[in-house]
């Protein structure tokens, strides 16, 4: 090493070149200070990107059934520009929201239902437009709305399934 002493021709007496056990139990020392640093950070940003996920999957559902309600309007008001499949749809009886989630696949408002990030089977909590808000059950008419089934709380303090 470059602080040793030289003496004579060689190195310091009875000193290889190598690394001695302290230099070595430092040096482990360090990094696991460093990991015990590092490793909630990355627990908390896996956490994070998960919750972005969430919002932006819910956003885009939300966006979806918008969509498809805004479009079963025009076609039950006979608009010119209304697309056909959703004259198909016209029905005394419906609400105007999506029936399952497979009726925004089909009419091609949404390309797939995106899974929940929190929960770990990927379903969705959905509710009807004649369900109560207040109440956790749904008599499953229509999808006039959607959550994450996740009962855990966020990084904020708030619970999943209110989001």
């Amino acid at each position: 090493m470059w602080w040793r002493i030289r003496r004579g021709r060689g190195e310091a007496r009875g000193r290889s070149g190598g690394v001695t056990l302290i230099e070595l139990v430092v040096s482990v020392a360090i990094l696991g200070i460093l990991a015990t640093v590092v490793l909630p950070l990355a627990q908390t940003t896996a956490i994070r990107s998960r919750e972005l996920e969430l919002r932006r999957d819910l956003r885009k559902l939300r966006e979806g059934i918008d969509q498809f309600k805004l479009e079963y309007e025009k076609a039950r008001n006979n608009v010119q520009d209304a697309r056909q499949d959703f004259r198909k749809r016209v029905s005394v009886d419906r609400t105007g929201y999506p029936l399952t989630f497979d009726e925004l696949v089909e009419t091609k408002i949404l390309r797939r239902i995106p899974r929940d990030p929190m929960n770990l089977d990927g379903k969705w909590v959905t509710r009807s437009f004649s369900d109560n808000p207040e109440s956790s059950l749904s008599d499953a008419k229509d999808l006039y709305d959607v959550r994450s089934a996740s009962k855990a709380v966020a990084l904020d303090g708030t619970k999943y399934d209110t989001w």
